[in-house]
């Protein structure tokens, strides 16, 4: 290597140094700028009389546990500060509304980490009902992608005031306004995405019997369409908790999770679900041994295509390393071998997968090392999602570890008729599936 090469390589090294350093400031500085500190925020006015209006208004708040209420406040003052309040009819917006409707959107998110409301910035406050230019109706609430909540506040406070009518405009509300910040950032990897994900699909079916049967337990307002359904289902949930679960157990169990809250039991956060103790994702060798599967696939002759893109890089590079060096030795040649008989063997443990479902468990492993393999029971599973890329079929195995989401990426070089059966038997065992972003059901593959 000549020193020419040599500054060249440091030039870049350093390069790259100084843009990870600025990319690293500018990070801290956004998370200092956004982080509000708990012991300053108590010393605060504002503090104290938020805490006040609480304890006097919102009864949520007067049921959460002595060591949860502090973080309680601190979620509403947080959501406060973050947002720009407008008032149709006067100067600036109280702080008893400010503090009523930030503990609306806490109530919602009290179980959740790091919910931000996404876009959703900025709140109008109207007196009353207002007249939408756009609808040409008269409104209580809406929610634009623009990032705006608007509020009448007569009928935010009516839905605070009885807590067992089922209806709520503030929750209504919020809960559109996390579903639609929830959609909006569906590219990022949320836990919540998926629940939300495996809700709808549940709430789909329900959303057509609501329609057939307007009389039934959630308002019929709630089959207008999936968006209305979640908000009018987040309604019941907290203010009519035991007669969700009675009608509607599944459903409830599934905002349950969704939420990590469960109204029934009074608890607020740390939803136990049935996946912590019931249902366990690993399976010892000998196990393994005592299953005879009911499905064996294995890659079909696209799993040349990795081997071969692989191969035809490392002859690119080759001319390369041939302008690098006077001449080629044994050292050279013994490392290029190594490099390019690793990159091989991991290829295929990363593309030479079989998958197999046993009588509770889907097993996914690779051909050659027994050890390298993945097991998940089928009850545990949230949903998987197959996506077909030409020449496989790139797969997303979301499911419980405990009470965490966890989730594992497999692509499978199986022919479409496999994938076809692959999926016909994971309906039969009622895993939620998507295929190309659209729902399956079992009546598909009848």
């Amino acid at each position: 290597m000549t020193k020419e090469h040599l500054y060249v390589i440091l030039i870049f090294v350093f390069g790259m140094l100084v843009a990870m350093a600025v990319i690293v400031n500018a990070y801290l500085k956004f998370i200092r700028t956004n982080t509000i500190n708990l012991k300053v925020a108590q010393k605060s006015a504002r503090w104290k009389k938020i805490k006040e209006i609480l304890q006097e208004q919102f009864s949520y708040y007067n049921q959460l546990p002595d060591e949860l209420k502090t973080d309680f406040i601190l979620r509403t003052y947080q959501f406060m500060q973050r947002r720009n309040w407008i008032s149709s009819s006067k100067p600036i917006v109280s702080l008893y509304q400010k503090t009523l409707i930030s503990a609306c959107a806490a109530q919602l998110t009290f179980g959740l980490k790091q919910i931000s409301f996404g876009r959703f910035k900025t709140i109008l406050i109207h007196d009353d009902a207002y007249y939408n230019r756009f609808t040409r109706k008269y409104h209580r609430g809406e929610v634009n992608q623009a990032g705006l909540i608007v509020l009448s506040w007569k009928h935010f406070e009516q839905g605070y005031a009885d807590t067992k009518d089922k209806i709520n405009l503030g929750l209504h509300e919020m809960a559109h306004a996390l579903d639609l910040a929830l959609h909006l950032s569906e590219g990022r990897r949320y836990n919540i995405h998926r629940l939300m994900d495996k809700f709808r699909q549940s709430a789909f079916d329900k959303m057509m019997t609501l329609r057939q049967n307007p009389n039934g337990f959630l308002r019929e307002y709630g089959s207008s369409n999936t968006r209305e359904f979640f908000s009018v289902a987040v309604e019941h949930f907290f203010e009519a908790p035991e007669d969700f679960r009675e009608q509607m157990p599944e459903l409830y169990y599934e905002l349950c999770q969704l939420l990590n809250q469960d109204p029934c039991n009074k608890i607020f956060r740390g939803f136990q679900s049935i996946h912590s103790h019931q249902f366990s994702n690993n399976l010892s060798k000998k196990q393994l041994q005592l299953y005879k599967p009911r499905i064996n696939l294995k890659p079909n002759v696209n799993i040349i295509i990795p081997f071969a893109s692989y191969t035809l890089l490392v002859g690119l590079v080759v001319p390369i390393i041939n302008l690098s060096v006077n001449s080629w030795d044994m050292i050279i040649y013994a490392s290029l071998s190594t490099l390019y008989l690793a990159g091989i063997i991991m290829i295929f443990m990363r593309k030479g997968k079989e998958v197999r479902i046993l009588n509770s468990h889907l097993l996914s492993k690779t051909l050659i090392f027994n050890n390298d393999y993945f097991t998940v029971h089928l009850k545990n599973i949230v949903n998987i999602n197959f996506t077909y890329m030409l020449t496989y079929y790139s797969t997303e195995i979301s499911y419980f570890e405990g009470d965490e989401i966890m989730s594992k990426q497999l692509s499978l070089y199986y022919s479409p008729a496999s994938i076809k059966k692959l999926e016909r038997l994971l309906l039969q065992q009622s895993v939620k599936i998507k295929h190309n972003n659209k729902w399956l059901k079992k009546e598909d593959y009848k």
